[in-house]
């Protein structure tokens, strides 16, 4: 009786270590590949430094992983899935990736401090990574005025870190609030007065109401679309005299 009981104990434990191994078995096998993440990275254009601030890394464990000198911990593995999800990459069967079109994020801020939400979203997207702002459509006197002091501290916040920037402004305007360098005149019938932003895979409108409003769109193809069309512009700009 004890003989069977103790036989009955050990095929128990066993079943339990062979249930262990084969669901440890089978994470490991659906976790991504350091290909399909060298992949991921080349198709958001990204750096080893832009994947490391997404998935809350540092750029030499990236490097390691990627240069397979240490076997990476499952949970450094699922960080960089999401993160590379998140930006809108989608894992296939096998080694592939591609970027998932339909992949669509909106947020609207309302209200008298729309604005300021905007910058502080373009400033913890942006810092730490080698990616720029590009915006167009401003008139600076006016945007001033509507954001405030809290919003020109936002812009100087921006210029310490560092942050690359671009502005299309309209052909005349001498109101610099940021450095001159930063700035390109467009001719008067192409200047839009509806302020937009382009920043990492984020397309943004601002709209000075009342009530001020921002609507914010997340999606690889729309925030390149406007991108190309930004440099476009820019390209085909002058320098403020």
């Amino acid at each position: 009786m004890i003989l069977a009981y103790n036989i009955g104990l050990v095929n128990i434990k066993a079943s339990y270590i062979m249930l262990f191994a084969q669901t440890t078995l089978t994470l490991w096998f659906t976790m991504i590949s350091i290909e399909q993440i060298k992949a991921a990275r080349a198709l958001l254009d990204w750096t080893q430094d832009d994947l490391a601030h997404a998935a809350k890394l540092s750029k030499p464990s990236i490097n390691t992983l990627e240069r397979r000198i240490a076997n990476p911990k499952m949970e450094t593995l699922a960080s960089i899935q999401r993160a590379l999800e998140e930006a809108g990459v989608e894992f296939m069967e096998g080694p592939g990736v591609r970027l998932k079109s339909f992949a669509l994020k909106t947020v609207i801020f309302e209200g008298n401090d729309s604005l300021l939400r905007l910058m502080n979203d373009i400033f913890d997207t942006l810092k730490g990574t080698d990616k720029e702002i590009m915006i167009a459509g401003v008139d600076e006197a006016k945007y001033a005025s509507v954001g405030g002091v809290r919003v020109l501290e936002g812009i100087a916040k921006r210029i310490k870190q560092g942050i690359k920037t671009k502005i299309l402004i309209c052909e005349g305007d001498t109101n610099f609030i940021e450095p001159k360098s930063h700035y390109r005149w467009i001719p008067k019938k192409f200047f839009s007065r509806t302020p937009y932003y382009v920043y990492d895979n984020k397309y943004a409108i601002f709209l000075w109401g009342p009530p001020q409003k921002v609507v914010l769109i997340e999606n690889v193809e729309i925030a390149e679309s406007y991108r190309q069309q930004f440099l476009a512009h820019w390209g085909a700009s002058k320098t403020p005299a």
